[in-house]
């Protein structure tokens, strides 16, 4: 028996080279497109919640198709602005912090987490590690502070050495957790960047324990599960070790089309359970 459930990203206006299985300009609609394949819970992508949804229209889409809301992705803040909250550039980070700062509020309407995935930057040239990670400690305390009263929760992603130099594996982020002091901040992996990161599969999970909140499952490809090599079953199982018991969410390129990465990724998913 698993308590976790299987959900899909759908992003807004995203690129098309964008490993979302689902892009749209009308976000509303995505809730039923994705209960119709039979997910129970959606995460959004959305680069500035202020400008272009309304949270509650958002969350009545939703309810009404019976899905959870498992997360928010803000990724599209720093790929389109630049938006980083471990900018050296102050005028840059105060609004990439205050970014994150208008998902938690569309967050704490959709009752989910927000995801900090590129939003954390990375070491830029003539930088030390040093640095950024006293930038990345600074800017997640006054988001940590900010988050506990919305009572919303960070998941921050391991993201792999090809997309960024900084917090690439779940040790380190557990790492930060533990120096930020938080009960606001948590862990999110990905299948995709733990095959190009981590050393085995099942260790990061147990490493993480009851701060992983949030998971990733696109295949080595990065297309959707089941059509490269990851042991998405030994994921699995791992996962019901620790007890996990949110999303288990598609994140991958809409290949061969939104419609079969979606339909085959979740059938493959559920004949592993």
């Amino acid at each position: 028996m698993c308590n976790f459930h299987f959900g899909a990203t759908a992003a807004l206006c995203a690129k098309p080279s964008s490993p979302f299985p689902l892009i749209t300009d009308n976000l509303y609609q995505t809730a039923e497109t994705l209960a119709g394949y039979g997910f129970d819970s959606i995460e959004y992508h959305i680069r500035d919640p202020r400008r272009e949804i309304d949270g509650f229209r958002l969350k009545a889409s939703a309810d009404e198709n019976q899905l959870l809301v498992s997360s928010l992705g803000t990724g599209m803040a720093y790929g389109d602005e630049g938006l980083s909250i471990t900018s050296k550039d102050s005028l840059t980070r105060k609004a990439a912090i205050q970014r994150l700062k208008d998902h938690v509020d569309l967050a704490s309407i959709l009752d989910c987490y927000v995801i900090i995935g590129s939003m954390r930057g990375k070491i830029e040239d003539g930088d030390t590690y040093s640095q950024t990670h006293q930038l990345m400690k600074e800017s997640m305390k006054e988001l940590a502070d900010y988050a506990e009263a919305k009572e919303v929760t960070y998941v921050i992603e391991a993201i792999d050495r090809f997309e960024t130099n900084y917090l690439c594996t779940a040790e380190q982020i557990c790492a930060l957790i533990d120096e930020i002091g938080s009960s606001r901040i948590g862990v999110h992996l990905d299948s995709y960047h733990m095959n190009i990161e981590e050393n085995n599969w099942e260790s990061p999970i147990y490493i993480c324990g009851n701060k992983l909140k949030h998971f990733h499952f696109a295949d080595n490809t990065r297309n959707f599960p089941g059509s490269g090599h990851i042991p998405f079953k030994a994921l699995i199982d791992a996962l019901k070790t620790i007890q996990y018991k949110d999303s288990i969410t598609l994140e991958c390129f809409p290949y061969p089309d939104s419609s079969t990465a979606l339909k085959n990724g979740l059938a493959y998913l559920k004949s592993l359970l």
